[in-house]
């Protein structure tokens, strides 16, 4: 065997050994998993992504609505979404809330078959280069809404034509709250989206279907309790209009207010029941009385600068301007029982009288200084003899009758206030 022909035979068997290995090793599956969407993006070469969307873009009117005929309208699908409540100024009823708006609606034109690009289905873009809804809180107070960023979320192009688009929102809306049960009270804020520039004709508004969850929301001060969709429409001009109304529930949850607010006046309410049980010439009645209209009055004052001003007053500041009257009929009383003791007249028979039949209902001698003294007077004078001269003088007799009509007063007063402060509670209470 010659040279030359061990080197072809050597280079024939090593371009066989070459395509062998080609063929076997060399050709890789372009895709490993078929029907999974997710597999094929990841599969694609980004080329096929840039020929995709410059075939949609190629020929596309931004401004013109995603339908190929114009008398057919777009539908758009609407969903807020809440995730933050940041404020409500209760001095400009103002409430600013942050969530996602999730919209859904169809583009005609952005529509193409997947097996021509490789299998992709779903493809991402900018929201200022297709047509995006023009959808707008219609009382919204602030300048910008939706469209108020930069780095706003890509558009999801489906290829059927289906559009997903959930943007990020901030919303200062105008809330009309009502203070009447006020710090327990529950507000209701309704936030109005609808389309600026286009008609009924052109866009139907509807709520995107979504299960609600109950989820509570919960700001600094307020939480979100619930939130509803509705769908609206009007035909004040003679042009039917779409809207979706958002109703926000919220309720107040700052406890350190209830116990601002309602502590005071439980003290007060005791304090007064109890002082009826005190002497009129005891220094600690006239004592508690100026306590008690102090403290409700600047209980008001913190009312009157902590709640805006409204046509609703709040039950809690008709209960402290209640509290603080009787807390000056308390005063009066007391000035009236005083001034009982020390009359040098004779009391009127029918008084006396009336005293003596109530004492066992308004117990006008329990806890009295009277009482001890006037069982052992009875007791001296059952023991004496009839013709026995009188143990108290005309005038101590005098003084413990008026001291008698007094202290009947006094707890007629007591049951009065006690009945009143009840009736206060109750309603203050039930709501």
């Amino acid at each position: 065997m010659t040279f030359k022909s061990w080197d072809k035979k050597w280079i024939i068997k090593t371009a066989a050994f070459n395509f062998i290995y080609i063929c076997l090793f060399g050709i890789q599956p372009a895709c490993t998993q078929e029907g999974s969407s997710e597999f094929v993006l990841e599969a694609t070469p980004a080329s096929e992504l840039k020929r995709l969307r410059d075939d949609l873009l190629s020929h596309y009117d931004k401004i013109q609505r995603p339908v190929k005929d114009l008398k057919k309208e777009t539908r758009v699908l609407v969903y807020f979404d809440a995730r933050r409540l940041v404020e409500l100024d209760e001095k400009s009823q103002t409430l600013t809330i942050n969530g996602q708006l999730m919209m859904k609606w169809t583009d005609e034109h952005l529509q193409w078959d997947p097996a021509s690009y490789s299998g992709i289905s779903m493809v991402r873009l900018k929201p200022n280069y297709i047509w995006i809804p023009d959808i707008h809180s219609i009382f919204s107070v602030a300048k910008t809404d939706i469209y108020d960023t930069e780095d706003i979320l890509p558009v999801q192009v489906y290829s059927n034509g289906t559009m997903k688009w959930y943007p990020p929102t901030a919303f200062d809306i105008p809330c009309s709250a009502k203070y009447r049960h006020y710090p327990f009270d529950s507000h209701n804020c309704s936030m109005l989206f609808g389309a600026w520039t286009h008609r009924g004709s052109q866009i139907i508004l509807r709520t995107l279907n979504i299960p609600s969850k109950k989820r509570s929301v919960i700001g600094t001060e307020w939480m979100l309790t619930n939130l509803t969709h509705r769908n609206k429409f009007s035909n004040k001009t003679g042009n039917i209009n779409y809207f979706v109304q958002v109703d926000i529930f919220l309720q107040r949850t700052s406890t350190i207010i209830r116990y601002v607010c309602v502590v005071p006046t439980l003290i007060v309410f005791l304090s007064s029941i109890a002082g009826f049980w005190l002497s009129p010439n005891d220094g600690s009645r006239f004592l508690i009385g100026c306590s008690n209209i102090i403290l409700m009055s600047l209980l008001l004052q913190y009312l009157a600068v902590t709640v805006p001003a409204g046509k609703d007053i709040p039950l809690l500041a008709q209960y402290c301007a209640s509290c603080l009257c009787m807390s000056g009929v308390f005063l009066l009383i007391t000035v009236l029982a005083q001034n009982l003791r020390n009359c040098s007249k004779e009391p009127p028979v029918f008084a006396v009288r009336l005293a003596q039949n109530m004492d066992q209902y308004l117990c006008l001698l329990l806890f009295s200084d009277t009482s001890s003294s006037r069982y052992s007077a009875l007791g001296d004078i059952s023991s004496s003899p009839r013709n026995a001269p009188e143990v108290f003088p005309e005038e101590e007799k005098r003084k413990k009758e008026w001291t008698t009509v007094s202290l009947m007063v006094d707890r007629i007063a007591f049951w009065i206030f006690v009945f009143t402060y009840v009736v206060l509670l109750a309603v203050l209470a039930s709501v």
